[in-house]
């Protein structure tokens, strides 16, 4: 079985009709606005942590990586134009396609995935966040790991990207994130921007 064969047969595995309540839990999950509370307390975390200035170099940070990922994630689909699972031939056909209710149409997306934005960013927040400002936090990692499993996954279940396109956008956001907290402590060694406020 050649890698192609491989992510298909993960594709149909992990893509199922889990019902309404599930339909409608990973849409919601997929879906960016969903997740502005959770920034804004992340950002709030911050601050209570290391002050206003830190709080705004994190979140520029953010912004940074975020887009950067995007960016790069355009680029691939831009480029090698992969179609969604969505869309192929074969395997559309077996998928569970999720009702959009704001567009009242099935989750069908652009044309390309390559990969997968989503996975990227989420993935590149968590990192940043992590590594530049609440590294110590017990209960982060765990959570916001789960957090970004949860995106990951929401995009597998809605029949728009494929699981190595969910890896390799895990695999790009932890690198672009890495580098940006990187520079990040770099900037604060330097700088001196953090107000440890206990």
């Amino acid at each position: 079985m050649n890698l192609t064969a491989l992510d298909h047969s993960a594709m149909l595995a992990l893509n199922f009709d889990g019902g309404l309540v599930l339909d409608r839990l990973m849409w919601l999950t997929s879906e960016k606005l969903t997740w502005a509370p959770l920034y804004l307390f992340l950002l709030w975390m911050v601050y209570r942590r290391w002050g206003w200035r830190y709080m705004v170099v994190i979140l520029l940070a953010v912004v940074v990586g975020v887009a950067l990922s995007d960016q790069i994630c355009n680029y691939f689909k831009e480029t090698y134009q992969m179609l969604r699972p969505n869309r192929v031939e074969g395997i559309r056909e077996q998928l569970h396609l999720v009702w959009d209710p704001i567009k009242q149409e099935h989750c069908i997306f652009g044309r390309y995935g390559t990969i997968s934005a989503h996975a990227a960013t989420t993935m590149s927040i968590f990192l940043v966040v992590g590594l530049g400002a609440l590294r110590e936090s017990r209960a982060y990692w765990p959570w916001m790991a789960a957090w970004v499993f949860a995106v990951g996954y929401s995009r597998i279940y809605l029949g728009v990207h494929f699981p190595s396109q969910i890896l390799f956008g895990w695999i790009l956001g932890a690198l672009v994130g890495a580098f940006v907290s990187w520079l990040v402590n770099l900037a604060d060694k330097r700088l001196h921007i953090r107000e440890l406020r206990g």
